[in-house]
């Protein structure tokens, strides 16, 4: 029995609970991630090189605009004024 679709099938068992399971956005990223490098293991285990070649090329690249997207996400919402009761009243 050969080893790597046991370990990639593995990785992805583990990333997708992890998606699921995580409620912290950046731990939601890894996981993800480690869900993709076991898809790749499992591509690698098909003989699919090509697509292999090209996933992996992908998927830091990809991993890096959602970690970009989240904190631009993080200090936009910190940066938004929050008026209570004492709003803003404009006159004459």
């Amino acid at each position: 029995m050969e080893v790597l679709p046991l370990v990639s099938g593995i990785c992805c068992i583990l990333g997708g609970i992890g998606v699921i399971l995580h409620t912290n956005p950046i731990n939601k990223i890894i996981m993800l991630a480690l869900l993709e490098i076991g898809m790749i293991g499992l591509i690698v285990s098909c003989y699919y090189l090509d697509i292999a070649i090209v996933s992996s090329l992908c998927e830091p690249i990809c991993t890096v605009i959602l970690l970009l997207g989240y904190l631009k996400y993080l200090t936009t919402v910190k940066k938004k004024k929050r008026y209570g009761r004492n709003l803003p009243i404009l006159s004459k």
